[in-house]
């Protein structure tokens, strides 16, 4: 459980304060596929961010099962990135010079846990779950853009996180690859009951949501269950 109180985030430019996030409460179950929309400068990225740990809030709380997490060390912060959160990103963020098979498996080597032995298997599990065995071998600028956002879930999941953050991932795609990331979002959900926290612009990504979350002015406007419509 993701438990929030009062985020903020203020940035100042000269003598402008800048409200990007203005007090955001909020909880979120393990488990739930959650959306986070609104128009763009609405502080969806912001509060991605802060929950992610990417960016550090003005003032504010968030639990995650128990644990202040804005209250460790930057050490301790680092680790739990790496062994609790995956990230998925518009812009693939994949690194060029390395094979579909290597990239995946760099948040795995990382580890302290894993064995060389035991990163190639996990890796090669996650890149049959997504249907892209066939390019391990491949370099990214190999694949279409569809195909590179798969890889980059797949780097996301082999630490087989408990929240997975994905920032408008849809944003560089067209519409039937679109339907093909959120389609494995909803596989991973369903089947893995992991915990997601998306943030989209595309009203007909609530299909695949449990529950909406509108921000306006860096508030939450309205917070509600969805029924998802995924044929």
């Amino acid at each position: 459980m993701i438990e929030i109180y009062d985020l903020r985030r203020i940035y100042r430019m000269g003598n402008v304060e800048v409200r990007a996030l203005d007090g955001v409460t909020l909880t979120i179950e393990k488990g739930e596929f959650l959306g986070i929309t609104g128009a763009s400068g609405s502080g969806k990225t912001t509060l991605l961010h802060l929950l992610g740990l990417l960016d550090l809030p003005t003032s504010g709380r968030v639990i995650v099962d128990g644990l202040d997490i804005l209250g460790l060390t930057e050490y301790e912060k680092t680790m739990f990135r790496l062994y609790k959160l995956g990230y998925v990103f518009q812009d693939y963020a994949l690194v060029p010079d390395l094979t579909v098979m290597e990239n995946v498996s760099l948040p795995a080597m990382l580890r302290r846990d894993r064995t060389e032995a035991q990163v190639k298997k996990d890796s090669y599990g996650i890149l049959q779950r997504i249907g892209l065995c066939d390019r391990k071998d491949h370099l990214p600028r190999e694949l279409s853009g569809g195909q590179q956002q798969r890889v980059s879930i797949a780097r996301a999941m082999v630490n087989r996180p408990d929240i997975l953050f994905a920032d408008e991932p849809c944003a560089n795609l067209d519409s039937e690859n679109s339907r093909m990331v959120l389609d494995l979002f909803h596989e991973i959900n369903e089947e893995m009951k992991q915990t997601i926290i998306m943030v989209s612009h595309e009203d007909w990504h609530k299909d695949y949501f449990h529950r909406i979350v509108r921000l306006k002015d860096g508030k939450i406007v309205s917070d509600g269950k969805n029924e998802p419509r995924r044929a």
